[in-house]
C-alpha cells in the first residue's frame, strides 16, 4: 500500500491537523506503510526534533498570510507534483486541506484516476463572522462543495461535524476520530516548580490552549476572567498557551489575572496541562477539538461549551461543565463552580481520564487503514471488470 498525501499545513506549524498528522506519520512508520506527504517550508521555523526530515516529505516554499501569518501558503508547480508521484507510484490519495497543496493533490487524483480520500478538518465558514468577512460564506460553500464532490470517501472527525456535512448535502461521508496519548497527556506531569515559576503559587489556575483567534470564544473567556477577578480577587490564573492574532488583544486589554506563555509542545505542554486545575474552552466552532481530549487525559475537568466536535466526548455532569455557546454568564459560573468545588472537579477529572484511555490513537489509525484497503481494492476490482468487459468485446 502507498499513500500519498497532500497537506497545506504540516510540523514545525502547531495546531490540531499537524498534532494528528504527527501523529499517524509514526504510525505509518511503526505499520511499514510506504508514503509520502507534500507539504509547505517553514523557513523560519525550527523543525521539531521528533519529526524525521527524510525524502518521504516533500517540501515547498509558501508564503505568510495575514490570516494565519504561522502559516505557509503553498502553490506547487503540477509539473513537480506529476514529477514526484511518478516515481512514488501511489496506490491512493489522502487530501488533507483545501488550498493550494490540498488542490494539486486532488487534481492529480483526478486525472490519474485514484482513489481519492478527503479530511474535513476545519470549518472555515463559521470562522467568517468572526473576521468581518459574512460576505464570502457563499462564494467559499460553494467552492469547497465543488472540492469535496471528487472524493471517494470524505472523513469527518466527529459525529457532528459528519451531521452538518450531510444536511449540505455532502455524500461518501465516514468518521475518522481523534485519539489521545495517554503516556504524553497526564496527571503524572504535574509539577509544583513549574507552578512557582509561573508565579501561580497558591492560586487557581484555569488553562487554555489553542490559537489565540476570535473564532475560539476568546472573548467570552476574557469576561469570564475579568468576572472571576472581582469576585476572588488575587485568587485565581488565566494561562492562554497558543498564539494567534488574540494574543495582542489580550497584552492590550492587560487583565491581571492572565498569563501568557506562547506556543509549547512536548513535556512543557504535558506539564502545563497537568499543573492547571481547570480546563477552560469556550470554543463553538472545533470540528472535534484536541486540545479539550489533552486536558482530560491530563485530570483536568473541562469549562466548555455544548456546540461543535466537543460534543463527541465531553457530556455535561460527566467529564466537564458545558453551557450554550456564547453563554457568558452561563460560562462564567461553571468556571466557580469548578473553582468552588473539589469533590465535583474530582469526579469530572476521574471521568474524563476514564473517557481519554479509551480513544487509542492504534485503533483510530488501524479504521483509517481499513478505509484506504477497501477503496484501494474496490478501485482495482472496477479497474479489472473493466478489463475483462472490453477483452470480451
Amino acid at each position: 500500500m502507498k499513500i500519498a498525501y497532500f497537506t497545506d499545513t504540516f510540523m514545525p506549524e502547531v495546531n490540531g491537523v499537524t498534532n494528528t498528522l504527527s501523529r499517524l506519520l509514526g504510525y505509518l512508520e511503526k505499520q511499514d506503510i510506504q508514503y509520502a506527504f507534500f507539504a509547505p517550508e517553514y523557513p523560519h521555523k525550527a523543525e521539531r526534533p521528533e519529526i524525521p526530515a527524510h525524502k518521504r516529505v516533500h517540501r515547498f516554499k509558501g508564503l505568510a498570510t495575514a490570516f494565519s501569518p504561522e502559516s505557509s501558503l503553498a502553490f506547487p508547480p503540477a509539473k513537480e507534483i506529476t514529477r514526484y508521484c511518478a516515481s512514488f507510484k501511489p496506490d491512493l490519495v489522502h487530501v488533507v486541506t483545501e488550498l493550494g497543496i490540498g488542490y494539486r493533490g486532488m487534481k492529480y487524483a483526478r486525472t490519474r484516476g485514484l482513489p481519492l480520500v478527503m479530511s474535513y478538518h476545519t470549518d472555515y465558514c463559521k470562522y467568517l463572522r468572526y473576521f468581518r468577512l459574512d460576505f464570502l460564506k457563499t462564494p467559499l460553500e460553494k467552492y469547497l462543495a465543488w472540492f469535496y464532490s471528487s472524493a471517494h470517501r470524505i472523513l469527518a472527525p466527529s459525529r457532528h461535524t459528519l451531521e452538518e456535512l450531510f444536511r449540505k448535502q455532502y455524500r461518501n461521508l465516514e468518521i475518522w476520530s481523534r485519539g489521545i496519548d495517554t503516556a504524553s497527556f497526564s496527571p503524572q506531569f504535574r509539577s509544583r516548580d513549574l507552578r512557582r515559576r509561573l508565579g501561580v503559587d497558591g492560586k487557581f489556575v484555569f488553562l487554555y490552549v489553542g490559537r489565540l483567534s476570535p473564532e475560539k470564544g476568546l472573548d467570552m473567556l476574557l469576561r469570564a476572567a475579568a468576572e472571576i477577578e472581582s469576585r476572588f480577587p488575587g485568587k485565581t490564573a488565566f494561562v492562554f498557551t497558543g498564539g494567534g492574532p488574540y494574543e495582542d488583544i489580550i497584552r492590550q486589554k492587560r487583565p491581571p489575572n492572565a498569563i501568557l506563555t506562547g506556543f509549547k509542545t512536548g513535556r512543557c505542554l504535558s506539564e502545563l496541562y497537568a499543573s492547571a486545575d481547570c480546563f477552560a474552552f469556550p470554543s463553538g466552532t472545533e470540528t472535534f477539538g484536541n486540545a479539550p481530549l489533552e486536558a482530560l487525559a491530563s485530570g483536568l475537568p473541562v469549562a466548555g461549551v455544548s456546540g461543535g466536535g466537543v460534543t463527541e466526548f465531553l457530556f455535561h455532569g460527566r467529564n466537564s461543565l458545558l453551557c450554550a455557546c456564547g453563554d457568558y454568564a452561563g460560562f462564567t459560573e461553571n468556571l466557580a463552580a469548578l473553582m468552588n468545588n473539589a469533590s465535583l472537579r474530582r469526579r469530572l477529572a476521574e471521568n474524563g481520564e476514564k473517557t481519554a484511555r479509551s480513544r487509542s490513537w492504534d485503533f483510530i489509525f488501524a479504521g483509517l487503514l481499513k478505509v484506504y484497503t477497501d477503496l484501494i481494492q474496490s478501485h482495482q476490482s472496477a479497474a479489472g471488470s473493466a478489463y475483462r468487459d472490453a477483452s470480451a468485446s
